[in-house]
């Protein structure tokens, strides 16, 4: 197989293989690897781990770009990665050295986002560790995450019926509305029942919402 190597803009390097565009990296990588130099490689073994070499840096340089956006899982990253037309191979091993170098941290992503959603979002410890969960978080770190978590389910859905959803409150329809939205929140019926009659809401026509 041909390589070519061409130089683009931002300390860009093009590779192409027999003259296809294949990889960007970038130029510290690219001159300092043992590849600088080759123009052909025909050994199925040397061509493979090249490859991998090369099309892995690749992945790492378009992780760090989406890391730098916001953070996310590892495998929610592997997963845009590959969306994005990285082999799964290559995004799993940018994935890993992103993780080693510590941009990536899914213990330190799932708690600033756990915070995150029951400050912000409103929800309940239930619905955070499901949300981490679809975020890529593994059940084991979301468990750990979430019991450290120092919550009153009650406390925080009188402050949301106090604020929020204060003018829901007047009807029953607007009862029958809040209490739904809370359960889509994650909180179980026992605990918004104990709410409402917290702040004397009469809640005995509201069990099977």
């Amino acid at each position: 197989m041909k390589i070519t190597a061409n130089r683009g803009k931002q300390n860009k390097i093009h590779i192409l293989c027999d003259g296809e565009y294949s990889f960007t990296v970038d130029a510290e990588y690219w001159f300092s690897s043992p590849y600088k130099s080759v123009e052909n490689i025909d050994d199925e073994a040397e061509l493979a781990a090249f490859l991998e070499a090369v099309g892995s840096r690749c992945a790492f340089l378009a992780g760090l770009r989406l890391l730098s956006y916001h953070d996310q899982s590892k495998r929610e990253l592997v997963g845009k990665l590959v969306r994005k037309g990285h082999k799964s191979e290559y995004a799993l091993l940018a994935a890993d050295r992103l993780e080693e170098l510590g941009y990536i941290d899914d213990e330190r992503y799932a708690q600033s986002l756990a915070e995150s959603l029951l400050e912000r979002k409103g929800m309940s410890v239930r619905g955070a560790k499901s949300a981490l969960i679809q975020k890529g978080i593994s059940r084991e770190i979301a468990d750990k995450v979430c019991e450290s978590l120092d919550f009153d389910p009650i406390l925080r859905i009188i402050d949301l019926l106090n604020g929020k959803y204060s003018r829901s409150l007047s009807d029953e329809k607007g009862i029958k509305r809040t209490v739904a939205a809370l359960q889509r929140l994650g909180y179980r019926w026992s605990d918004i029942n104990s709410a409402l009659r917290r702040i004397e809401v009469e809640t005995e026509d509201f069990e099977n919402v």
